[in-house]
C-alpha cells in the first residue's frame, strides 16, 4: 500500500511529415524531437479509501477516460475491493499548443498504472491500447528514448509507427520556442476533419522531404551544421505548412507568432518552425548566446508592437536525450 509511482514525461515538437497521402504504401512519418522546456508529471499512489484524483480540471475527463479505458483492459489484475489508486497531476504540458500533451498524458497515466499493478508491457502497447500513435509515433519515441525522432509511418497492419531513427541532439544547440497562450492548435474531431478534407499530397513534394531528411537534415545533424540543419526543416516546414494552409489559416496558425518566426528569418536565422497545428513556433540557433540574443530581439517586437503582451511568451529550450523519468517509491 506504500508504493508511488511517479512519471515525468517530456514534451514533444512535431516538425512535420514524410508522407501525407501514403500512396508509397505507407501513411504520416513523422520528423520530431524531445525538448526539455515542458513535461507531464502523473504520480500513482494505492490509497485505502476511494480518495479522488488530485487532477487539475481541465484534465479530469481525459484522465477519468484512460483510467476507464485502462481498467476495462486489465480488470482481473486492478479490480480489488481493498485497492484503490488516487492519480496526481501537478505539472502539465499546455494542451493543444503543439507541444505533444495528449500523447505525453496518456503514456505518463498508462505507464504509472502499468508499474504500479506490476504489469508488463512496452510503451507501444501502453499507446495502442489508449487510442495514440493513429498519426504519429513521435510522442512515443521521445516518451521512451528522448532525442531526435524519426518515425515510419503506418502500414497496413500497424497499430503504432515504427522507430527508424533516434539520434542524440546536440548539447549546446539551443531552440527558442515561441508560445501564444490565449489560441488552440486544431485538435480533436476538428483536427480529424481536417485530415480528411486535405487534398492528397503531392508525391513529388513527398519526395523532395525525403530527400531533404536523408541527404541533408540528418547528415547536418550529425555533423553539427546548424545553418543546414535549419534550412531542411524549413524547407520541409515550408511544404507541410503550405499544404495544411487552408486548415490553419496560413503556413503557421497564428499571425503573431509568424510575424515573430518571419523576423527571426529576417535576423538570418534558418531553421523555423511551428510544432505540429502550433500555435508554438520555435528557431532552432546552435548556442546559448544566440538564443538569449535572438528572444530579446523578439521580446521587444511583442513589448513594442503586440497589444495584449501577457498572451506571448518566449522560452529557451534544451533538448531532452533521456525520454521519461520514471521513479518507484516503497
Amino acid at each position: 500500500m506504500d508504493t508511488c509511482v511517479q512519471v515525468t514525461a517530456p514534451a514533444r515538437l512535431h516538425l512535420g511529415f514524410l508522407d501525407l497521402d501514403g500512396s508509397s504504401g505507407r501513411r504520416f512519418g513523422s520528423i520530431g524531437m524531445a525538448i526539455d522546456s515542458h513535461h507531464t508529471v502523473v504520480t500513482a499512489r494505492f490509497c485505502t479509501g476511494n480518495e479522488s484524483h488530485l487532477v487539475p480540471e481541465q484534465l479530469r475527463h481525459k484522465v477519468d477516460c484512460l483510467v476507464a479505458v485502462f481498467q476495462q483492459r486489465f480488470s482481473n489484475l486492478t479490480q480489488r475491493d481493498d485497492q484503490h489508486v488516487q492519480l496526481s497531476i501537478p505539472v502539465f504540458i499546455p494542451q493543444h499548443a503543439g507541444l505533444g500533451s495528449g500523447t505525453q498524458l496518456a503514456l505518463a497515466v498508462g505507464t504509472a498504472l502499468c508499474r504500479l499493478y506490476q504489469i508488463d508491457i512496452k510503451t507501444a502497447d501502453i499507446a495502442a491500447l489508449l487510442h495514440r500513435g493513429a498519426r504519429s509515433g513521435i510522442g512515443i519515441a521521445v516518451f521512451d528514448h528522448g532525442g531526435f525522432i524519426i518515425d515510419g509511418g503506418l502500414g497496413a497492419d500497424s497499430l503504432v509507427p515504427p522507430l527508424l531513427v533516434r539520434q542524440p541532439y546536440p548539447d549546446h544547440w539551443r531552440v527558442v520556442i515561441l508560445m501564444e497562450h490565449v489560441s488552440k492548435g486544431i485538435h480533436g474531431q476538428t483536427e480529424k476533419k481536417a485530415f480528411d478534407d486535405l487534398p492528397p499530397f503531392p508525391l513529388s513534394e513527398s519526395h523532395a522531404i525525403c530527400h531533404h531528411t536523408l541527404m541533408q537534415l540528418l547528415p547536418a545533424l550529425l555533423e553539427q551544421n546548424i545553418d543546414l540543419f535549419g534550412h531542411s526543416i524549413t524547407e520541409i516546414q515550408r511544404l507541410i505548412g503550405d499544404h495544411f494552409s487552408q486548415a490553419q489559416g496560413g503556413r503557421y496558425t497564428s499571425p503573431h507568432i509568424a510575424q515573430l518566426l518571419t523576423q527571426a528569418n529576417t535576423l538570418g536565422h534558418t531553421g523555423i518552425a511551428q510544432s505540429s497545428w502550433g500555435p508554438t513556433g520555435c528557431v532552432f540557433v546552435n548556442s546559448e548566446a544566440k538564443a538569449t540574443e535572438l528572444t530579446e530581439q523578439l521580446e521587444q517586437t511583442i513589448s513594442q508592437q503586440f497589444e495584449n503582451k501577457d498572451d506571448y511568451s518566449i522560452i529557451i529550450a534544451k533538448a531532452n536525450l533521456t525520454g521519461a523519468e520514471i521513479k518507484i517509491h516503497q
